[in-house]
């Protein structure tokens, strides 16, 4: 039976632990693990778990920018900004070290600002080949993989198959039951508000994964076996880059959305690094990364995250769909106006929300999204 007394323990404890500031959550993390920070997905966390080091991915919070603005240029996009205003202000000193992806001009740039801040022992550039559908782009990343295991070593220790094989074991775990609890928020089951989701996916990042798997699975069982409302909220499908704070969901769901489905980086896009399994672990990683279309960043095909939203809305039964992006995100906005153009030819309306500093246009965003949800209705 659920424990509904459970699921608010849970929905507190999440709540406490997102709302800390980084220098608290490096209070709360594992002493036997070196925190090494990471930005993007196609930074292999598992690798970093072999390593005995504990995966922390550095993700957008809302925070006062008052000397990252001395590096950067004006027209850098918020996150970026945000993730040098934290190393400046010493929030990341608990780190021992960082890795960054070959992803958008804005993060190689930071990544030459960050190292030359000295403030981490260890600095990795982990270069993703931008071509996907180059013959080559697999035996580039494959030994890319290998040299990052090579220098992991060099910091950590070795790094055993046995122990990668492992880590893949949690962390596809962990994706399981989230993707799990994204299908029971899409037969509409009460109790999972898009807020408390936010959180919960944001926790993963930081947490130590054990402890994560065993709260989401403990989480699954106190959660209500609802029947599906005969009147339920309206169907939205969200997509963009990642979310800085759980305004944004409680945003669309307070005017009388149901996010059913998401394509964010901090969401529902990570279930696509799924593979089969390999004997060698790190050609399981390798492959991963082709089996479907990830991220804007990357090229693999002129339709390929056409096709992928298309198949995914088309799913997820939305009426809507809204982008939300970071302003000056290029790679998003490239890909922004055919996409837009695509669905509304289909009949499906869409809605650009840029996402900056949300204190400064709160009302103006309210307001656009009720219009946009009586468009739906």
């Amino acid at each position: 039976m659920p424990d509904h007394q459970n699921l608010k323990k849970f929905q507190a404890e999440i709540e406490a632990f997102t709302s800390r500031d980084y220098k608290e959550l490096g209070a709360t993390l594992p002493a036997d693990r070196p925190a090494i920070g990471f930005f993007c997905p196609y930074v292999p966390e598992e690798m970093i778990q072999a390593a005995g080091g504990h995966p922390f991915r550095l993700v957008d919070t809302p925070v006062k920018i008052n000397q990252a603005q001395a590096f950067l240029p004006a027209y850098c996009c918020h996150p970026v900004k945000s993730y040098l205003q934290h190393l400046l202000a010493g929030d990341l000193d608990f780190l021992k070290g960082v890795v960054f992806s070959h992803s958008c001009d804005a993060h190689k740039g930071l990544s030459e600002i960050w190292i030359r801040q000295g403030r981490l022992p260890f600095h990795y550039n982990l270069m993703i080949p931008t071509r996907l559908d180059s013959p080559l782009a697999r035996t580039f990343l494959r030994a890319e993989f290998d040299r990052f295991r090579t220098e992991l070593e060099k910091h950590f220790g070795p790094i055993s198959d046995a122990k990668i094989k492992e880590a893949l074991a949690l962390f596809k775990a962990i994706g399981d039951q989230l993707a799990g609890l994204y299908t029971l928020r899409l037969e509409y089951v009460t109790g999972l508000p898009a807020d408390f989701f936010a959180r919960l996916i944001r926790a993963g990042f930081w947490m130590d994964r054990k402890k994560y798997l065993q709260i989401l699975v403990d989480l699954r069982k106190a959660l209500p076996e609802t029947p599906r409302p005969a009147d339920p909220p309206i169907p939205v499908f969200v997509t963009g880059n990642m979310t800085h704070e759980p305004y944004w969901q409680t945003l669309v769901e307070d005017s009388g959305a149901q996010i059913v489905w998401d394509d964010l980086c901090s969401g529902a896009r990570t279930f696509r690094l799924k593979a089969s399994d390999f004997d060698d672990p790190l050609e399981t990683l390798t492959e991963r990364y082709f089996s479907s279309f990830f991220c804007p960043t990357k090229y693999y095909g002129p339709l390929a995250r056409q096709e992928m939203l298309d198949q995914e809305v088309k799913n997820s039964g939305a009426k809507g769909v809204i982008f939300l992006l970071y302003k000056y995100c290029e790679p998003h906005f490239f890909d922004y106006p055919d996409l837009k153009a695509f669905f509304e030819a289909q009949g499906i309306p869409t809605l650009l929300l840029e996402v900056e500093d949300p204190s400064q246009s709160r009302e103006q965003n309210k307001i656009r999204v009720q219009a946009f949800m009586e468009m739906l209705e």
